[in-house]
């Protein structure tokens, strides 16, 4: 998928090549939705998760290019194949059950660390938005899960 990268830090500039850098730190919290969301039992009842990112501008489907990423998973569309209806997110063509997840856009925290903000639909009562921590590691990006914050009691 070619992106139009917001050049992060700076939203306000607009560049027509991808950033590498974003790109990872995206797919690396699509990742982790994949594998929250597709567990054993969501695999048995033919769950699949459909894929969006959001550079700043509005969200977008990812292109059958960009599923490529992510090998032989068989359960990940991308969000344009998917629909959110009344009773809950399907997949148009086969009507099975689907959670729509669109990452993005990116904070920028430090060189090292990016919050993604992250969109999910399931169904009315299982949506929300919520903000992912990103690392890079030696070996790459990696999403730690979203941050949690707490207020003093």
């Amino acid at each position: 998928m070619t992106l139009m990268a917001v050049a992060w830090p700076n939203p306000w500039v607009v560049s027509a090549e991808p950033d590498p850098k974003a790109e990872a730190v995206l797919e690396a919290v699509l990742r982790e939705q994949v594998k929250t969301w597709l567990d054993t039992s969501e695999r048995a009842r033919g769950t699949v998760v459909c894929l969006a990112i959001d550079t700043g501008e509005a969200p977008q489907s990812v292109d059958r290019e960009y599923l490529g990423r992510f090998g032989t998973e068989p359960d990940v569309r991308r969000a344009a194949e998917c629909e959110a209806r009344a009773m809950g997110a399907v997949e148009r063509h086969t009507l099975k059950p689907a959670v729509i997840v669109t990452a993005g856009p990116i904070d920028w925290v430090a060189e090292d660390e990016a919050w993604v903000r992250v969109t999910y639909f399931r169904t009315r009562t299982q949506s929300g938005l919520r903000t992912y921590r990103v690392v890079r590691e030696r070996d790459g990006w990696i999403s730690l899960g979203p941050i949690i914050r707490e207020s003093p009691a």
